[in-house]
């Protein structure tokens, strides 16, 4: 038994526009004419039944991704604090390496290594010190100093190369005059 196809007008309302009216009805007719679908095979009426357990990717590539990941954000991490430290500095940039002495351990510490954090600081405002004495950068902690970081002549405006061979973090920094406790510059903590 063939049942006839509904109306346009049971399916769509009459508060449809004579233009969408007309669209529609196009699209209504040539469904009529293609008829229904034809029936699902058998095999397809049923679901499958799940069996095991489905991975995107094994366990030692999550690792691998992870690390490759990680190592990707470094990266991008350290070329953008070059990038930044170049600007800050006003495009200056750390004097050119004039040689390298490379340190090994001893018997003492055979697996020992060496380095160092160079940094540039630009000093403005300190007043000019007599002949011989120098200015000293100290790393500090809760506003102690803990750690000299080297001394140095200013006058003027004067670009300063120092080493951190610190960890910075929880730390800041302190410009005395050296053999003084007194300071005349400090940072916050970094």
């Amino acid at each position: 038994m063939t049942s006839r196809p509904p109306d346009l007008r049971e399916l769509v309302g009459d508060d449809v526009p004579p233009d969408e009216l007309a669209r529609l009805g196009r699209v209504h007719d040539l469904l009529v004419q293609a008829g229904p679908p034809p029936e699902l095979p058998a095999e397809l009426a049923e679901p499958p039944q799940a069996t095991g357990s489905v991975s995107v990717l094994p366990r030692r590539r999550w690792r691998t991704i992870a690390a490759l990941a990680a190592a990707l954000a470094l990266a991008a991490f350290g070329i953008g604090w070059l990038a930044a430290a170049a600007r800050d500095s006003g495009g200056e940039s750390l004097p050119k390496v004039e040689f390298r002495v490379p340190m090994q351990g001893t018997g003492a510490a055979p697996h020992a290594v060496a380095g160092n954090w160079p940094m540039a600081m630009t000093v403005r405002g300190l007043p000019s010190l007599p002949a011989g004495e120098r200015y000293q950068l100290w790393l500090t902690e809760d506003g102690k100093l803990i750690a000299s970081c080297g001394t140095f002549h200013a006058e003027g405006e004067t670009v300063v190369y120092l080493n951190a061979p610190f960890r910075l973090r929880g730390k800041g920094w302190a410009v005395t005059r050296e053999g003084s406790k007194q300071l005349l510059m400090r940072t916050s903590t970094i």
